[in-house]
């Protein structure tokens, strides 16, 4: 059997899947994150008990030296299987990375170049890249662009309100992100028969972004030049004034590099209320603690604003969809964000809701007599960097 390997790098965890290279039928998938101390892994097989178990290792940049041992371990694959391709998912702010890549050494060159600009997710890239170079090192790497699915936006929705000719030299737009989940989104409402003129896609989770599909093709999306734009996330500011940058740089005595860090790594939920885990936070909310309360009230009403940029902009919405860790598990944040879309004709079945932790297939949460559809769409992201790697690499 010849397998196509996924690997997506996140801003905290790793996702990685194995596909058939014919017909892609999906043999295993594994997933590390932290949790309390340490990393624990989690595998899922069709026909097989998902197992969750904490690593043997305690950095989660190392995941990609484990995955295949991991999953011998646990029987999923035998020594020396044949991997034919492997899907990396890229997030990088380029008109070049706008289209997918086989990684060649001027692809790594460009990454390199453009790192301190998205310094979570190209750093991660760029590190898993040379882990998987070092244990593939004849077997072709796909860069799969997380913004390719946003090429279809009108021109006005790329710019920003600078010199056109300046925007256009230096190469700076509105790319947007998250379009390889809003993407699956997308696939897996026309398969059902179930795409409708006008979607809004909630991708909520470490990085977090609201969606505009317009006849299947995307329109808008909060995230921009970089994934550090919009609703704001775990550890990311979101949208936020230059002028505002420019005094905490002052203030705080940064230089650019470490303006950056700042806004991508202490900032967000973990800068308001010092944890960036949504259930802590609503542990901590219902015991009164204002600060999380604060952060989470904040979180929504930039997932409400974003809604309603999207509502304009398409003069209307057909269907809500969450997706995302935190849009799949969080009933009581998909509770608190649809409280506020009555007037759009959008309600939800709490019973529904509240038993939607943990959706393995798209699950419907709204009150269908009274209620545009609201659904639960897992992210199927690894499928279609694999479809698109299978592409790319012609295996």
């Amino acid at each position: 059997m010849n397998l196509i390997l996924v690997a997506n790098p996140g801003s905290s965890s790793r996702k990685y899947a194995l596909y058939e290279a014919d017909g892609l039928a999906l043999h295993a998938e594994i997933h590390y994150e932290h949790a309390h101390d340490g990393i624990v892994y989690t595998i899922e097989s069709p026909g097989k008990t998902a197992v969750t178990a904490p690593a043997d290792f305690s950095v989660l940049d190392e995941s990609c030296s484990h995955v295949i041992s991991t999953l011998v371990a646990e029987h999923l694959l035998t020594e020396n299987q044949p991997i034919l391709a492997i899907g990396l998912r890229v997030v990088a702010p380029s008109a070049f990375f706008m289209q997918d890549h086989v990684i060649t050494d001027e692809v790594v060159t460009r990454l390199e170049s453009i790192k301190h600009l998205a310094p979570l997710h190209i750093g991660a890239t760029l590190g898993e890249l040379q882990l998987l170079r070092a244990h593939y090192p004849d077997t072709p790497i796909v860069g799969v662009s997380d913004s390719a699915f946003h090429r279809t936006k009108p021109n006005y929705a790329w710019n920003y309100g600078i010199n056109i000719h300046d925007a256009d030299r230096l190469d700076i737009k509105r790319f947007g992100y998250h379009g390889i989940s809003v993407s699956s989104v997308v696939d897996e409402l026309w398969n059902r028969g179930k795409l409708p003129p006008k979607v809004i896609v909630c991708h909520l989770g470490s990085g977090s972004s609201v969606t505009g599909v317009f006849h299947g093709r995307s329109i808008d999306t909060t995230m921009g030049f970089t994934p550090n734009e919009g609703v704001i996330m775990a550890t990311r500011s979101g949208s936020i004034s230059p002028d505002a940058s420019h005094a905490l740089r002052s203030q705080l005595q940064l230089d650019d590099a470490g303006l950056v860090e700042y806004l991508n790594t202490h900032a967000g939920l973990a800068g308001m209320a010092e944890s960036d885990d949504i259930r802590e936070l609503l542990k901590r909310e219902a015991d009164g603690d204002h600060a999380a309360h604060l952060a989470l009230t904040t979180l929504i009403h930039t997932i409400h604003k974003a809604i309603g940029s999207m509502l304009v902009a398409m003069n209307g919405c057909d269907l809500l969809v969450f997706t995302g860790t935190v849009g799949e598990r969080s009933a009581v944040l998909r509770k608190r964000i649809v409280a506020h879309l009555e007037f759009c004709d959008f309600v939800l079945d709490g019973v529904l809701n509240d038993e939607c932790t943990s959706p393995q297939q798209f699950t419907n949460i709204s009150q269908i007599a009274r209620s545009k559809p609201i659904v639960v769409i897992p992210a199927h992201e690894a499928l279609e960097i694999a479809r698109r790697t299978k592409q790319s690499a012609s295996v």
